[in-house]
C-alpha cells in the first residue's frame, strides 16, 4: 500500500528519498531558496481541497518538506502552481516539470533563469517523488 498523495506521510517519505540522492546533492548545489507547490482542488478528482507543498531547500538538500494549505505555499521564494491532475503528470513522469513551466502548464512566480539553471535538480526531485509509493486519490 502506498502513502496518500500530498499527505504528511508523503512529505516526510519524499524527503528522505531526496536526502538519499547524491544526484540531487550534487546538482542542487548553491540553491538556497524555499520553493512551494500550489496543489490546486480538482473535487471531481476526488482532491476536494488545494494543497501546498513547502520545501526548504539548501545547497543539495532538503532541510523540509511539509504539506500545508495554498497560503503557507504562497510564502515560498518560488511559487509552482498547477491543478491536482497536472502535478500527477509530473509525479508519474508525464510531463518535465521544467518544460511545463515554459509551455505555461505550470505557473512560476519567482526567476525564470534560476528554475531552468537548476532543471537537473528538479528532475531528481521528480525522480525522488516516483520511488515514494502513492496512492492517488483519482485512482481510488
Amino acid at each position: 500500500m502506498g502513502v496518500s498523495a500530498f499527505s504528511d506521510e508523503w512529505a516526510r517519505q519524499f524527503k528522505d528519498e531526496v536526502n538519499r540522492s547524491s544526484t540531487y546533492k550534487s546538482a542542487a548545489k548553491g540553491w538556497k531558496w524555499s520553493v512551494g507547490l500550489v496543489v490546486e482542488a480538482e473535487p471531481d478528482k476526488n482532491f476536494p481541497e488545494s494543497k501546498g507543498v513547502v520545501m526548504d531547500l539548501f545547497d543539495g538538500s532538503a532541510r523540509d518538506i511539509t504539506v500545508g494549505t495554498a497560503a503557507d505555499a504562497q510564502k515560498c521564494d518560488f511559487v509552482i502552481t498547477a491543478p491536482y491532475t497536472r502535478w500527477k503528470q509530473v509525479a508519474t513522469k508525464e510531463l518535465d516539470a521544467t518544460k511545463g513551466i515554459l509551455q505555461g502548464k505550470l505557473k512560476l512566480k519567482g526567476d525564470l533563469p534560476t528554475i531552468v539553471r537548476y532543471t537537473k535538480a528538479s528532475q531528481e526531485m521528480t525522480e525522488c517523488t516516483t520511488r515514494v509509493p502513492v496512492e492517488w486519490p483519482d485512482e481510488k
